[in-house]
């Protein structure tokens, strides 16, 4: 009778011993290997679906407001030229909420993009400009549970030991980050600003989205390079989710010789990564909760607000690109703290010239020897000819001579050259944009600068 146990033992030796460990490992990293690859594909596969989701959201919008200028269109031949510019400007609001809300709802890069768009005075209608400008990076805060991890990697296992005290609810929350207060061991209280642990992913998501927007769109689209706006966007997006970029803002900006009014948080070097914020608590009032408690006070601070915005943009050529009413925070002593770094502005020594005079011209607070269409052309305006500069030239002086509010001449002059083709340099753009944003802020509180 033949025995199979001798044959058992040999074969349990053999794979117990170094004999086959090579293989047995290879086929182990082989599994991993398939198995990375397999989440790999899961992810890309995720990615499409759930940003694909938002595109047919945006593709819906798309088609919904394409359809009220259609029927705008088939309205305005029976109409006369005062009623077709009314219901032309009821079609570009309701097509500005539509968008402003698809930008809202989809969150994170797209509110970058409505906010872009919000700064393309020169090329959309200024229902548009204004709609998308109320854009707000809200959202409802996660559970601190996946705040943990993200701490927990970037500060180790035992990141408690450096506070005393840290608020699990946040305080506030937006499509990347939210934030949570904190006091340290030696008594500071900080606020702390941690990167969601979905961002990076839904940033990946929406990239690819916008690349195949920009592909797609940009014949489309005569006024600019919808596929290198596309593309300016991801990359801002990108360095924004690096919080050392916001740092390295931070402490440049705060290097400027400010006026008194302006406050810049401190910030906290060695507690702050590429996912993690570290800076200053500050107790103050949220600018518009201010101004509405304080009515009488409005005129004189939003006035000495925008005269340090003029100051960062004409005497500094550097300033904070991101000047939403929700940044602002009222102190105690009357100073204004200017919160979020994730975008300043940068201008070359020669635009911070050009932009000064041509500013101060165009408002009227200086007479220029040089006729405007050189200030234009110096300042790297592009024109078909010359004559395009003459007639914006003759627009903002009418509309100096009517006294108009100094952000109402910018935004018409904008708008004319709109119409009338000029290519306007992006460096200019972002900051008509940082200028409209405060003229609109005006408005709201019936403040009047001339």
């Amino acid at each position: 009778m033949v025995t199979l146990r001798p044959w058992k033992i040999t074969v349990q030796w053999v794979y117990s011993s170094s004999i086959f460990e090579p293989w047995l490992n290879f086929r182990k990293l082989e599994q991993q290997r398939v198995g990375i690859m397999l989440n790999d594909l899961f992810d890309t596969v995720n990615s499409v679906v759930t940003g694909g989701e938002r595109y047919l959201s945006a593709t819906r919008v798309g088609i919904e407001i394409e359809q009220s200028y259609r029927s705008y269109r088939n309205q305005s031949a029976e109409l006369s030229p005062l009623e077709q510019r009314k219901l032309l400007a009821q079609t570009h609001y309701k097509g500005a909420r539509k968008l402003t809300q698809l930008f809202h709802d989809n969150g994170a890069i797209w509110v970058k993009f409505g906010q872009f768009l919000s700064s393309r005075s020169d090329i959309l209608p200024m229902q548009y400009v204004a709609e998308l400008g109320k854009l707000q990076d809200d959202a409802k805060p996660v559970s601190f549970r996946r705040i943990e991890t993200v701490l927990a990697r970037e500060w180790g296992s035992n990141w408690r030991d450096q506070f005393a005290e840290f608020d699990e609810k946040a305080v506030a929350a937006a499509s990347v980050a939210q934030v949570h207060k904190a006091v340290l061991k030696t008594g500071e209280k900080v606020a702390v600003k941690v990167q969601l642990p979905h961002a990076r992913k839904l940033f990946r998501q929406d990239s690819m989205v916008f690349k195949a927007l920009g592909t797609f769109g940009a014949p489309l689209i005569s006024q600019f390079d919808l596929k290198q706006v596309m593309e300016q966007i991801i990359t801002m997006t990108m360095q924004e989710l690096d919080f050392l970029t916001e740092e390295a803002n931070l402490r440049k900006f705060s290097a400027l010789p400010h006026a008194d009014l302006i406050y810049v948080p401190k910030m906290y070097d060695q507690l702050s990564t590429s996912r993690v914020l570290v800076t200053e608590w500050i107790d103050g009032m949220r600018l518009t909760d201010y101004l509405n408690q304080n009515p009488a006070k409005a005129e004189s601070l939003l006035r000495q607000l925008l005269s340090c915005y003029v100051q960062q943009i004409t005497n500094f050529g550097c300033y904070h690109a991101d000047p939403h009413p929700g940044n602002f925070l009222v102190m105690n002593d009357g100073q204004v703290a200017v919160l979020d770094y994730g975008a300043i502005g940068e201008l070359t020594p020669e635009e911070t010239q050009h932009y000064a005079v041509l500013l101060q011209v165009l408002f009227g607070r200086i007479q220029s020897d040089r006729p405007l269409g050189e200030l234009f052309r110096n300042a790297g305006f592009v024109a078909r000819d010359q004559g395009v500069f003459e007639e914006v030239a003759e627009l903002v002086l009418k509309e100096n001579l009517r006294r108009h509010e100094a952000t109402d001449i910018l935004s018409t002059a904008l708008d004319k050259m709109r119409d009338l083709k000029v290519k306007i340099p992006d460096s200019f753009v972002s900051v008509a944009r940082v200028v409209l944003t405060f003229g609109g802020l005006l408005k709201t509180y019936k403040v009047v600068v001339d």
